[in-house]
């Protein structure tokens, strides 16, 4: 018995999305227009649309919380301070406290509203 004959295996191609020239499902850039998403932008579900729109509010939440917390450090560091040059470094040092206070302060509040919605 002889060997089975080897059938070159056929590629799938697709429409590109940007030219509408076939291209290989696998291939990285179409050769035709040379994009580089040839089967064209991900699509995402619902789901994940959700997910990600989440994640971007908790992401500002922590800047904005970590700010608010450097500030008010910063603050009361120059008022609380004993004037001229201590003051300065009073208002860099507590500015620095808040901002590591507000880093977790921050989490606490992404944790707990993710807990009640």
């Amino acid at each position: 018995m002889g060997q089975a004959r080897r059938q070159p295996r056929r590629q799938e191609l697709i429409d590109c999305h940007d030219c509408g020239n076939g291209v290989s499902f696998s291939a990285v850039a179409c050769p035709h227009c040379g994009s580089t998403e040839p089967a064209g932008p991900a699509v995402q579900s619902r789901r994940e649309l959700q997910r990600l729109r989440i994640e971007a509010a908790n992401d500002r939440r922590l800047v904005v919380v970590t700010a608010l917390c450097a500030g008010a450090g910063t603050l009361y560091g120059a008022v609380m301070g004993a004037g001229g040059a201590a003051s300065w470094w009073a208002a860099l040092g507590y500015g620095f406290v808040g901002a590591v206070i507000g880093v977790p302060a921050a989490f606490v509040i992404n944790i707990s509203r993710s807990l009640f919605d």
